[in-house]
């Protein structure tokens, strides 16, 4: 098998086995208070990242996987429109264009390849990271306002910080990131926004960083009055992503959030139909199959008190969800439970949830951000306030 066909493959294994989702309600926010839904990714990743040298002229550019079409993917430039079928012509092919363009009715900054395979179209855009957050910074945190300025300048120097962290860390599959939650969410030019775009010159260029390296820029939507560590997804701690306060005299900075109480019932023949489709999802050990619930237990919670262990019965007996991911197996129509931070009680055969907080809680708190920069906290005020022992700098 050549080199190009080999390479294309994995491509194609990679990106069928973790489909684009969509992106939901991202960059579509009611008036104020602002309510911000987060990107849930999922969990930090375990394995290092390798990051081969780049050069000069590459180190401020991003490889965005934008989509993986089957048949054929269709792409529309200024001067001309280019079509590409799969087992056409195989391997990477660059896209020459003297202006933005379009792809899935969306305009795009940037560059354009594809890498065509027997069985699909790798959709790539690559462009400069400050254009690149221009899609992504009003899709993670919302269309903030000019008293918010603050909080749309740390979301983006978190962003900026996540992205030149990732780069080079999906090298193999042909990009940098995915344009959607498994990392963040990037739309290209057609929800740009003046208020965002100027915070992000603002900041042109600033990262945040640990003892001199990137840190892993993590962020949520709510995090209730504490935020957590890594500990949540059983992963390694960081220095400077650990659990703080986020209060002040009492009072949370997100108490805005429409997550900062929520509740989810569910009855026991519900459960027993659901628990047995998300056991994959909530990576539990040991998976078998029962056709009934018969009692749910949370045996061990985190000090911030999320969720730690939870434990479940059945009629063919018992398992244990860990950490964040008890929040899917509970996952109903696509969606997992708001956050891990929750209560359980039962009447008869009915359950009921009752929780706070949206996302994992590691990180900066987005609308826990936007409060404090409405109460006149700088951008960098902010970010430190979330993350330990950081220093701005350029990159």
């Amino acid at each position: 098998m050549s080199y190009k066909l080999l390479f294309g493959f994995l491509v194609l294994v990679l990106f069928a086995c973790a489909p684009l989702r969509p992106v939901g309600p991202h960059g579509e926010f009611p008036a104020p208070p602002a309510e911000p839904e987060p990107s849930p990714k999922a969990e930090a990743e375990t394995e290092p990242r390798i990051q081969p040298p780049r050069d000069y002229e590459r180190r401020y550019i991003i490889d965005v996987g934008i989509a993986f079409e089957k048949k054929t993917a269709t792409i529309e430039c200024p001067n001309k429109k280019w079509e590409f079928k799969a087992k056409a012509t195989l391997g990477k092919h660059e896209i020459q264009s003297d202006g933005d363009c379009v792809y899935a009715g969306k305009a795009y900054r940037g560059k354009w390849s594809v890498l065509s395979t027997d069985s699909g179209i790798a959709v790539i855009n690559s462009l400069p990271v400050e254009d690149y957050l221009k899609g992504v910074v009003p899709h993670e945190i919302g269309r903030l306002k000019q008293g918010e300025i603050e909080a749309l300048k740390a979301q983006a120097v978190a962003a900026r910080t996540y992205a030149y962290h990732h780069l080079g860390s999906r090298r193999s599959q042909g990009f940098d990131v995915y344009a959607d939650t498994r990392d963040q969410v990037y739309n290209g030019k057609n929800d740009e926004d003046s208020i965002t775009n100027e915070a992000i010159a603002a900041t042109n260029g600033l990262v945040i960083k640990n003892n001199g390296n990137l840190i892993e820029a993590y962020y949520h939507s709510t995090c209730s009055g504490k935020t957590d560590s890594p500990e949540v997804w059983d992963s390694g701690n960081k220095p400077y992503l650990v659990s703080v306060s986020d209060s002040v005299n009492g009072r949370i900075y997100c108490e805005l959030s429409k997550y900062v109480n929520w509740e989810e019932k569910f009855t026991k023949a519900e459960l027993g139909k659901l628990f047995p489709k998300n056991m994959v999802a909530a990576k539990v050990e040991k998976v078998f199959p029962f056709s009934k619930v018969e009692q749910v237990f949370i045996t061990e919670k985190f000090p911030s008190g999320r969720v730690k262990r939870l434990v479940v019965f059945t009629d063919k007996g018992s398992f244990e969800v860990f950490g964040d991911r008890t929040r899917w197996i509970f996952q109903r129509d696509g969606r997992a439970l708001p956050s891990a931070l929750f209560s359980i009680s039962r009447e008869k055969d009915n359950f009921t949830i009752n929780g706070s907080g949206f996302g994992h809680g590691i990180g900066l708190c987005q609308v826990g951000a936007i409060a404090r920069a409405r109460e006149g906290q700088k951008f960098e005020e902010i970010l430190k306030a979330y993350y330990t022992d950081v220093r701005i700098e350029e990159y």
